[in-house]
This record gives structure tokens, C-alpha cells and sequence, in this order.
């Protein structure tokens, strides 16, 4: 009987299954011979097919065809970042004894933005709502608009990546309670290690923390002593006068620290106590996954009805 792979691969691994085929060097694909793949291995040490999926210079490539804007909706998290997220302490939340702190029915929310190895701003905060849980990606809802719009002052179109303090929506404030679970292991260490290997992993030249929950965790982040660390009040706060002022300090902070991406154009124009529309504009597509509506990521359209459900409204 036929494999799922035959019309990939060379007759000799036609009925193979895919970890065999895995484990092949790369001419067992159709159309790479033996010195294609000696080159392969020449130039970049792929020996196997494995290898050539989880090649960095590919994802490179892939990161470049993006910035180029041929890449309209997030494909998702790369294969070793969908390992990292594999192993996200989901269990501690779900056993934790203060569980009922945290909102466990619709899963984990992870990330939002570039985990390609372009991120030069990472903006770690605590957003994961409605809008949040339905799209599966953080700062989507009008948060997330006035903090795009705050990356666009600083010239930032694509270049960034949104992590939150706890990995699931919390419920009231983050109160001193909720501070000594966000700063237990393994939820710490295992945020610390998603923060080094941003660090690690992008040319990062400035973390912004959004809010006071994101300032409990990135104070308690050895790796803050190697990045330029910022603080803005969240973009949910009610003080408008305080917002203001902090978000202009940081815009005034960042301007000489941040390299604007190649399409974007700076505005040092200092924030008023409200927001414009053109400083709240909608999540960009390539933020969101393949299939969400398009409305989605413009204002809110979605509320709680009890803990269980979740009311979303087409407009």
C-alpha cells in the first residue's frame, strides 16, 4: 500500500513512515542527490532530513521573507519553540492550591509577534482576556492596540515579541498573592529561561515591562543586568495624567536606544491624556493565525459570561 510520503521521497523510501524518512540523509527526497546533500552537509551539517527541517538558515530565510511582508498570518511557533512550549509548567497552575487565581478553562496563552530570531523589543506584561484566549495570542485587544501603537511612535512595525508574566488569564489584580505565586518555580524559572533565550536568540535592545506584574517578573530575571529595561503603566490603567507621564518617559528613554525597522517612521510627539485612533491601530494580520476574521484585533468584541463561557460578537 502506498505511504503518505511516496510522492516525496525516492523509490527506496516509498512505504516508509515519516521518523524513518526523518532519519534518512537528504537525498531521500525526490530531487536531491547525493551531492546535493553532500553539499548540504558541507556547508551547513545537515546530514539528515531532520536536520534540513530544523535548520536555522531556513527559518532565517523564512524570518526574511516575512520582513519582506510575503507572510500575511503567523504560520506559529518554529519547531524547537513548539518543543520549549511543550514543556511550559502547565501543571502547576492546574494543581496549584490557589488555582482559582487563574482562568484554566481555555489553555495557555503564550506569545504574540517574532520568535524568528528578528525581535529587537520584547514587552513582557499580563493581558491574556477574551480577545487573548480566543485569538491564542497576547495584547490583541485594545491593550494590545495602544501598545502597537506605542511600538509605532518608536518606529517598530514588525520587529518585537509579546510575553506574558503568567502563561494563563488571571482573575482580579495581580495583589500580593498572586505576585508569590508568579514567583514560584517552576512558573519562574521557566518564564526566566523564555527571557534568556530571547536575549539569546535576537538582536533584543530594550525590554519594556507593561505594568506592575510584568515589574515583578523582570526584576526577579537575572538577565535584566544585560538589556536596556524600561517600565510603562499598563495601557488598561485609569490614571490617564500617570499613564501619560510614563509613557512619554519611556518614548523620550527609548528614542536613542531603539533602531527603528526599515518601514517605520518615528513620531516623538508626546502621548495626551487620551488616545487617538491612530494611536490604538489594529493587531497586524501577520500577528494573528490563518483564519481570524478580520475585525479580529480591532477593538473588543468579546466578554465573559460566566467563567465558562465566552460571548463573542461579530460587528
Amino acid at each position: 500500500m502506498p505511504g503518505s510520503f511516496d510522492k516525496m521521497v525516492v523509490a527506496a523510501y516509498r512505504g516508509k513512515g515519516a521518523a524513518e524518512i526523518l532519519a534518512a540523509p537528504p537525498d531521500a527526497l525526490k530531487g536531491v542527490s547525493a551531492a546535493d546533500a553532500k553539499h548540504l552537509d558541507d556547508a551547513f551539517g545537515i546530514k539528515t532530513v531532520r536536520d534540513l527541517a530544523e535548520s536555522p538558515y531556513f527559518r532565517w530565510a523564512q524570518a526574511l521573507l516575512a520582513a519582506g511582508g510575503e507572510v500575511l498570518f503567523d504560520p506559529g511557533p518554529p519547531h524547537d519553540w513548539e518543543n520549549f512550549f511543550d514543556r511550559a509548567p502547565l501543571d502547576h497552575y492546574l494543581n496549584h492550591p490557589k488555582k482559582n487565581r487563574f482562568r484554566l478553562d481555555f489553555g495557555p496563552v503564550f506569545y504574540r509577534g517574532r520568535l524568528d530570531g528578528t525581535a529587537r523589543v520584547v514587552l513582557v506584561g499580563q493581558d491574556p482576556s477574551h480577545n487573548e484566549i480566543v485569538g491564542h495570542r497576547v495584547f490583541v485587544g485594545s491593550s494590545g492596540q495602544r501598545m502597537q501603537g506605542f511600538l509605532a511612535k518608536l518606529g517598530i512595525t514588525r520587529s518585537y515579541v509579546f510575553l506574558n508574566t503568567s502563561l494563563f488569564s488571571v482573575r482580579g489584580q495581580v495583589d500580593n498573592e498572586l505576585k508569590g505565586i508568579l514567583l514560584e518555580n517552576p512558573i519562574l524559572s521557566y518564564r526566566n529561561e523564555f527571557l534568556d533565550r530571547l536575549i539569546d536568540e535576537n538582536p533584543v535592545e530594550v525590554v519594556v515591562m507593561i505594568g506592575n506584574g510584568a515589574e515583578i517578573a523582570v526584576d526577579n530575571w537575572p538577565g535584566k543586568a544585560n538589556v536596556t529595561v524600561v517600565k510603562v503603566t499598563h495601557p488598561a490603567a485609569d490614571n490617564n495624567q500617570q499613564r501619560s507621564a510614563s509613557w512619554n518617559a519611556a518614548l523620550a528613554t527609548l528614542s536613542g536606544v531603539v533602531t527603528p525597522d526599515e518601514d517605520g517612521q518615528p513620531d516623538p510627539t508626546p502621548y495626551g491624556l487620551g488616545f487617538t485612533a491612530a494611536q490604538e491601530p489594529a493587531i497586524p494580520r501577520f500577528d494573528l493565525p490563518f483564519g481570524m476574521p478580520e475585525w479580529h484585533g480591532s477593538g473588543s468584541r468579546t466578554k465573559r459570561d460566566g467563567d465558562k463561557k465566552i460571548v463573542w460578537t461579530a460587528p
